[in-house]
């Protein structure tokens, strides 16, 4: 049942990782920029779970805390060690760096012996480690299947053929993958997405086993703790004291292997992309390794507590839940460590086969061939892929046999140590590379030969022979100093042992090696390459041109990756820097970079440059290696040239160099730029009297002769000045000598500074007389600007009052109560409650009416509104009146008269009405009881319309304090509440409509408010007392409506209105939810939208503009606002966007909607 369990996660994890790599090779580049620094960081990650899963938690089972080293050197590394990562990503990028074999090769002259001793060391190091992560497949389906019937021989049959059929689907599967393409670039984009999806799975598994182990899986948490605390003598997990010489070594040796191992080195330098990558991955290892690190000591513990002897705790991860009965979590547990195994098998077997193929059998077949034969001009597209093939089956079956040669004895945590200091042997010469400038190829191949005997000895003999041989024990030919695992009389740990020896022979012989003899020149230029802060920059180069042309480059290339592949790379890198070249025309020095760095992606950089040499000349080997340091040698010059010129024509000032026969020999940019001179004269050997004759010739020497312009101008005591007659220029001149004659002359352009001096001895100069004639004009100026600011400061801050209660705010309460009572009259029929509902609806148009005057009248004081003029009766206006403000004078007990009238009036209806609703409102305010009187007195050609009460009345001296805003008496505040606001606006109306209103009073008395208007003699026309009456809406039965709004008051009363009328109304509180509810629904398409202006962060007009976008349809709208202002009403006329002014008005709105509703059916 397992075994079929086991298969199925095989089976599963293999199609998995098969469609992850194929999605990632058809990904394009732009699509994976987004998530790439994560896909790296995971990748990163990935690579040491094989240790976290099985070593980590052996090696803990019997040292304790001491497995936490390697984790504190990875740490260190991505922490402490950062600028030296950053260091290494540039130096591989600009040096088209592929490997770890290719970085240690180009750092010692781009020497083939060197990357292939590298090359060597690493497959014979790496090899155990491969068949390490076979033999944990091995034992990891062995463990999961063996629970249920270990002793069935048949089960056991088949279970290992599944096994062998697993490592064989492994092999099948790397081959597959490896070498499709001759790229290094084109073709492992997807090992880097396979990798983070490992690093996911073998973090859940591993963490899942971690939590169920110290909460559930034996018992609570504190009974598991009890129980470690009683057996703790007895568990190394926990008694073993922490040697700290095994921390360290495992520290230095987690340290190395994020450089050393070749898939780590690929992965974290040659796969990034940028400095954001790096700077995830930064924080991103340590925190996975600190989680992963939590559980390996708890995990360890247990096992060691609950599980048999001879369970290995190379798999305590698996074997704990299969001990619980918990099969699921065992099941997790697999599918975690079948990637850990198996990730260690695909990437560094990849990568291994690229060295071999690059650093060994390629560059021999290059050596060998002549370039005056036939063979070099084979096709080498179809050989590589070949060659790699090749390698990869010759390291996985290496890796398989070597499973039958190790001793039963070695444990996993061993296994991964032995390959670890095989890899040490290449840090000596990694960091004396960087930082030390005298190694050469020399010292690092007799340093890394002698460690790696050492190593041989001490590490790898011993697994192959039992734990009790003779050599093991006593020594060869019983020499103890010779011991293995304790060489010269270190006592040691056997992988401490072994690690101090290697490296100490290693560097001793690498530091012999170097200083033995002198680096070649090719060493010496490489060493300046890599130990500087930048590579040397190609770009440098100008005016010398390599002898080869850009179809031979092409032709070159071609034998490595294909015609195709060759015409691509070349177009697009001549299209980018801007070249232009024909297939005959020699190549610059930026082509053949550029070919140089394509082949170095292909072959590794010590076959790219050889490959190039065969292909630009000299045949034989001293004739190369000169053609190569010639190369490097120019490349140094031009780029020292490069930088001077660059920092020159960086400079401000004018710079020229003259030697002794004063011949112009450098100069920059500025120079030429201050002077103008003209190109012929801008070359080097010009004469500094052919430049005089020229400045001569523009008379801008009218003041010098040649002679003594020399003469001034070879002057070095002190700088001069000269002024060009022609561009009246102003140039101080510096001059100094150069030790072998010679000058060295600085222009700078002082036109302005100059400029400045003469105009300020000007100033200075008419200063007294400007200033006492300003000064009286300036006085005078400050106190006619003092007055007008006063005065301007006073209008301002009353309409700034004035505006700021009459605002958005107010009507936004009132257009929901509006919204309402509209809404409840088309519900009732004719009863008394309708009538009730009626005058709430009057009651309520007639405030609408005041706060739309209040922003109207704020409009007036601008200039911005006219009154509209009109001639009518006005008894009719004041009936209206009476009737509206009949209920509240009941309620407050008093008696509310209005004299019938027959005057005739012309001006403007709205806001003579608003004017009087004012002072009978105040009038009701202020009377407590008795009567109001409103009627209209006739003064021959005028008339005086008067307002009476019997209220508390107006102390005389305040009765020019009642017009202001928001003046108020103490009086009245006690009676009645409000903002002082009333009688401010009757004043500003009354002056519109040319009014004058006149106030007597008596304080208990009462107050008399008259106001004089001019009666009118035109006939006015007979007027239908207009009913109210329900139109019917059944045009809008259906309509559906887009209602946007903030206030969630005046949104539902818009929807109960418009439901009452048939629409279907959406409401929305904003833009985006709507736009939203247009994405999750495209086929319900509205047919008007009806939006408030001043949303949160957003507006109408916006939200209505993007719906249409969204919708790519022209949908009819309008916008409800009380913003009255003109760039909103252009903008709306603008994008065709109806308006409807706060409060709404019930049947303006019904109106628009039909007309919107007829208009969309005749579309």
């Amino acid at each position: 049942m397992m075994a079929l369990a086991a298969s199925l996660v095989v089976i599963v994890y293999f199609s998995i990782q098969y469609w992850v790599i194929k999605s990632a090779d058809q990904q394009t580049e732009a699509k994976s920029n987004s998530s790439r620094p994560l896909l790296y960081s995971l990748s990163l990650a990935a690579s040491g779970s094989s240790w976290m899963y099985y070593g980590s938690t052996s090696y803990a089972a019997k040292h304790g805390i001491e497995f936490a080293g390697l984790y504190v050197g990875i740490v260190l590394v991505f922490t402490l060690g950062f600028p030296l990562l950053r260091k290494i990503v540039q130096l591989a990028k600009s040096e088209g760096i592929k490997s770890i074999s290719d970085f240690i090769g180009a750092r010692y002259g781009k020497s083939f012996t060197v990357a292939a001793l590298v090359t060597v060391i690493t497959t014979i190091g790496l090899i155990p480690y491969i068949s390490l992560q076979m033999t944990a497949i091995h034992y990891l389906i062995d463990v999961l299947s063996g629970v249920f019937d270990p002793n069935d021989t048949l089960d056991e049959h088949r279970l290992h053929l599944f096994i062998v059929a697993v490592e064989i689907g492994i092999g099948l599967f790397t081959v597959f993958y490896c070498a499709r393409s001759p790229h290094f670039k084109e073709r492992y984009e997807g090992l880097i997405h396979a990798l983070a999806v490992d690093s996911v799975i073998k973090f859940t598994g591993f963490v899942l086993v971690g939590i169920a182990a110290v909460t559930f899986l034996f018992g609570s948490p504190t009974e598991i703790f009890t129980r470690l605390i009683v057996n703790q003598p007895n568990m190394p997990a926990l008694q073993h004291g922490m040697s700290a010489g095994n921390f360290i070594g495992l520290i230095l040796i987690g340290a190395s292997s994020v450089l050393l191992l070749p898939n780590q080195f690929y992965l974290t330098i040659v796969q990034n992309r940028g400095a954001s990558e790096l700077s995830m991955a930064r924080w991103f290892v340590p925190l996975f390794l600190l989680i992963i690190g939590i559980f390996v000591l708890p995990i360890s513990a247990i096992g060691s507590m609950v599980l048999p002897a001879q369970v290995s705790a190379d798999f305590y991860f698996l074997s704990l839940p299969l001990a619980a009965g918990r099969h699921w979590l065992a099941i997790i547990a697999f599918a975690g460590g079948i990637p850990a195994a198996t990730t260690m098998i695909i990437a560094p077997s990849i990568l291994l086969s690229v060295m071999i193929s690059n650093d060994l059998i390629l560059p021999v077949l290059l050596r060998r061939a002549n370039i005056n034969s036939p063979e070099i001009a084979k096709d080498f597209t179809k050989t590589i892929p070949n060659l790699r093939r090749a390698a990869l089956i010759g390291i996985l079956i290496a890796a398989f046999a070597y499973q039958f040669v190790v001793s039963v004895h070695v444990d996993f945590a061993v296994m991964a140590l032995i390959s670890a200091i095989a890899m040490m042997q290449l840090l000596p010469p990694l960091l004396g590379g960087l930082f030390w400038r005298r190694g050469t190829a020399r010292g690092a191949i007799w340093g890394m030969l002698a460690g790696f005997g050492v190593w041989a000895y001490t590490m790898v003999l011993p697994t192959m022979l039992d734990t009790g041989s003779s050599i093991v024990v006593d020594g060869p030919f019983g020499l103890a100093a010779l011991r293995p695992h304790a060489l010269f009389g270190l006592e040691a740990s056997n992988y401490i042992n072994s690690l101090f020896w290697s490296l100490s022979v290693n560097i001793a012989l690498f530091i012999a090696g170097s200083l033995s003899r002198s680096a070649t020149p090719l060493e010496r230029i490489q060493a300046s390459v890599f130990i500087a802060d930048s590579a040397l920059s190609m770009n440098a180069v100008g005016s010398l041109q390599p002898s080869v042309t850009v179809n031979q480059l092409k032709m070159t290339i071609s034998k490595y990756i294909g015609n195709e592949q060759t015409d691509l790379a070349f177009n697009s890198f001549h299209k980018q820097e801007n070249i232009a070249l024909e297939g005959s025309d020699a190549a610059d020095f930026k082509t053949v970079h550029f070919a140089e760095q394509l082949l170095s992606g292909i072959v590794g950089s010590s076959s790219a440059r050889m490959i190039l040499s065969l292909a630009m000349g000299p045949t034989g080997p001293a004739q190369r290696r000169a053609q190569i340091l010639l190369d490097h040698a120019t490349d140094a010059l031009a780029q020292n040239r490069h930088l001077l010129q660059t920092a020159l024509d960086q400079m401000d000032q004018g710079i020229s160099v003259f030697d002794r026969q004063y011949r112009l020999s450098c100069w920059n940019t500025q120079f030429r730029l201050i002077l103008d001179l003209p190109k012929e004269l801008q070359r080097m050997g010009t004469p500094l009297n052919r430049i005089l004759s020229y400045l001569c010739e523009r008379d801008d020497l009218a003041d010098f002769t040649a002679k003594t312009f020399i003469e001034q101008f070879t002057d070095i005591t002190t700088p001069w000045r000269l002024k060009l007659k022609g561009t009246g220029q102003t140039i101080e001149i510096r001059s100094n000598s150069i030790p072998d004659g010679g000058l060295v002359t600085t222009f700078t352009d002082v036109t302005n500074t100059v400029n400045a001096d003469n105009l300020l001895r000007q100033t200075n100069e008419s200063l007294e007389l400007r200033v006492r004639d300003r000064t009286a004009e300036l006085t005078l100026a400050n106190q006619q600007l003092g007055k007008a600011q006063r005065r301007a400061e006073e209008a301002n801050f009353g309409k700034t009052r004035f505006l700021a209660d009459a605002g958005h705010d107010i009507l936004q309460p009132l257009n929901a109560a509006r919204l309402y009572s509209s809404a409840l009259m088309e519900q009732l029929g004719n009863s008394r409650e309708k009538e009730l509902a009626s005058n709430v609806d009057s009651s309520l148009e007639a405030v609408e009416s005041i706060i739309s005057a209040l922003l109207d009248i704020s409009r007036l004081d601008t200039g911005a509104l006219k009154p509209v003029i009109s001639v009518f009766r006005l008894d009719a206006l004041l009936q209206q009146i009476g009737r509206d403000f009949a209920p509240t004078a009941r309620e407050k007990g008093l008696d509310l008269r209005i004299v019938a009238s027959s005057a005739v009036i012309a001006t403007d209806r709205n806001l003579l009405r608003r004017l009087i609703q004012n002072l009978v409102s105040n009038a009701i305010k202020y009377c407590r009881s008795g009567k109001i009187l409103v009627g209209v007195r006739r003064r021959g050609k005028s008339m005086e319309l008067q307002i009476l009460d019997t209220g508390i009345g107006i102390p005389p001296d305040k009765l020019d304090h009642i017009f202001r805003e928001f003046s108020r008496l103490p009086e009245g505040m006690k009676e009645s509440d409000g903002l002082g606001l009333g009688l401010s606006i009757v004043e500003r109306i009354a002056k519109i409509l040319d009014l004058s209103i006149i106030v007597t009073s008596r304080v208990g008395k009462g107050s008399v408010f008259s106001v004089t208007m001019v009666a009118s003699n035109v006939p006015v026309l007979p007027t239908i007392e207009a009913t109210q009456t329900v139109k019917p809406f059944s045009v809008l039965t259906g309509l559906t409506v887009l209602c946007v709004d903030d206030n969630e008051r005046s949104l539902a009363g818009m929807q109960e209105l418009l439901t009452t009328w048939g629409c279907q109304v959406l409401p929305f509180k904003s833009g985006k939810a709507l736009l939203a509810y247009c994405v999750e629904n495209p086929v319900a398409i509205p047919a008007v939208i009806l939006a408030d202006y001043n949303l949160d962060e957003e507006n109408g007009l916006d939200v209505i503009q993007n719906i249409r976008e969204h919708l790519q349809r022209h949908l009819k709208a309008a916008l409800i606002t009380a913003d009255r202002s003109n760039h909103v009403r252009e903008r709306a006329l603008l994008e065709d966007i109806s308006i409807i002014n706060k409060p709404v008005r019930p049947a303006i709105l019904r109106a628009l909607l039909s007309h919107f509703s007829q208009a969309i059916a005749a579309e």
